[in-house]
């Protein structure tokens, strides 16, 4: 497997605690194979993604593996060898150049496209978070339906509800006494930021002591959204980047979770979030539905209104709220990393069967 230094941090949690699990489990040994790190700065931080792309995944990669006399190669992204001389098996979490082509250049988009469908073509298993993602892969990518297995993602059992700490809730994040509503992600369009501030003045109509905390380091944003940060003022608090104990914290000690994301192929931070306890508001999209079941409220992610709507029907109503932090986490304790890991080793078993 490679490694979990990657660049996009759902998918280094996905490696790391997908890795973890494997390692328990009898007779599996993993060998951790990577392209080695060219420095912190920005130039080698470039070079590094030039490197991996253009030569390390698609053909050093399949080589390294062949000389360690692996098994089987899983690659947990769909940069992987085109060929490999063993059995390949690579994880797929979204086909947004397909769902979401809007978001990227057009030759960016040809580019991933023809890579996922070779990719994907090529390998043994290919594995997928839900069935919603299971049926986009067969449908876009022309694999066969037998060669595509549903893994779910877990929850780390660090993700446990807390007693809150009023005081350092204030101290370290700056949140006034009062209910808050917590949302995690970037200032990508599809995570849908925008339409949950819009929702979010509607809430404080009906009720101004809610606030509204935005975790996820800050990127690029744009006009529309700084302008209604800007006129929500001290109702919004923007932590930053913060560690996962502080996560766990904040999902323990919010009023709701919301997830209005435009696409998602699975959806961890609902998981997560339900585990601490949260009530959970997620948009009715993609492979969210399947995570959240009839544990949270699903909502159309563009519907600012419906959206305001749910978010008041939870953090107005106490009993709503509690009726959800229990079927919340009750659904939660069914996502393990031990299962995943399971189905993950009867996709290579199958993979090494077929090779033989």
């Amino acid at each position: 497997m490679t490694p979990a230094r990657v660049e996009t941090p759902g998918v280094g949690r996905y490696t790391a605690d997908l890795s973890a699990a494997l390692a328990q489990l009898p007779g599996v040994q993993l060998e951790r194979l990577g392209f080695p790190a060219l420095g912190d700065g920005a130039l080698g931080r470039q070079a590094g993604r030039v490197g991996r792309s253009v030569a390390y995944y698609p053909v050093l990669l399949g080589r390294q593996a062949a000389r360690r006399r692996v098994d089987v190669l899983h690659v947990p992204g769909p940069v992987a060898p085109v060929r490999a001389a063993l059995p390949l098996v690579v994880t797929v979490h979204d086909v947004r150049a397909w769902r979401e082509p809007e978001q990227f250049g057009r030759v960016a988009v040809r580019r991933h496209r023809l890579l996922v469908t070779r990719v994907v073509r090529s390998a043994a298993r290919v594995l997928v978070g839900t069935e919603h993602m299971r049926r986009d892969v067969v449908e876009l990518t022309g694999v066969p339906p037998g060669r595509v297995q549903v893994v779910p993602l877990g929850v780390d059992a660090r993700f446990n509800r807390v007693e809150p700490d009023p005081g350092r809730l204030a101290h370290r994040f700056g949140i006034p006494p009062g209910p808050f509503i917590l949302w995690v992600g970037t200032t990508e369009p599809r995570k849908g930021l925008a339409n949950l501030l819009r929702a979010f003045a509607l809430v404080r109509r009906r009720a101004p002591e809610v606030a509204l905390v935005l975790v996820g380091e800050w990127g690029f944003a744009d006009a529309g959204v700084e302008r209604d940060l800007e006129q929500l003022g001290q109702s919004i608090i923007r932590p930053g980047f913060v560690t996962d104990d502080e996560l766990v914290t904040l999902y323990s000690a919010s009023a709701c979770f919301c997830f209005p994301s435009l696409y998602e192929g699975f959806g961890l931070p609902p998981l997560e979030a339900m585990a601490c306890g949260a009530p959970v508001v997620a948009s009715d999209r993609g492979g969210i539905p399947e995570v959240i079941g009839d544990a949270g409220v699903l909502v159309d992610p563009v519907d600012a209104d419906a959206l305001a709507d749910a978010l008041e029907s939870v953090v107005l109503s106490p009993e709503r709220a509690a009726d959800l932090r229990r079927r919340g986490a009750a659904r939660a304790r069914g996502f393990t990393w031990a299962r995943s890991a399971e189905l993950t080793l009867d996709a290579y078993r199958g993979a090494i069967a077929e090779a033989a």
